[in-house]
């Protein structure tokens, strides 16, 4: 905190060192990005994961769990596939390496349906 208004120097008010303690924590959450607050936001509604194999009504499931959470949320569209994909893991992780270079990008991101379709394409046949 050196060199910066309040922080650079030392007190030993202690309403004064919260201040400096509030100062930074304000200053330092600016630099998260947004994407990063989001999935954060995400997260703290303990979507469920995924890990793939045969479990039809598993999958129809999880894609219905994961879009309440949007829903409840509000999340952009831009950030839904991101989230989603962020709770695969084992072969639905490695389903996705793959599967997910070969879908069409509008607006420089996947869109929600076209991930849903080729998700459910995969794992509720």
């Amino acid at each position: 905190m050196s060199g910066r208004g309040r922080g650079s120097r030392s007190t030993n008010d202690p309403m004064e060192r919260i201040a400096q303690m509030l100062e930074a924590l304000v200053h330092n959450q600016g630099g998260e990005s947004a994407e990063y607050r989001g999935l954060s936001a995400f997260t703290r509604h303990d979507p469920p994961k995924f890990e793939g194999g045969f479990n039809p009504e598993g999958a129809q499931r999880w894609v219905a769990d994961v879009e309440k959470v949007f829903n409840a949320m509000g999340c952009r569209e831009e950030h839904k596939v991101a989230y989603a994909i962020y709770l695969l893991c084992g072969e639905a992780k490695d389903w996705w390496r793959f599967a997910g270079q070969t879908l069409p990008q509008e607006g420089g991101y996947i869109q929600w349906e076209t991930f849903n379709a080729i998700f459910l394409g995969n794992y509720f046949p």
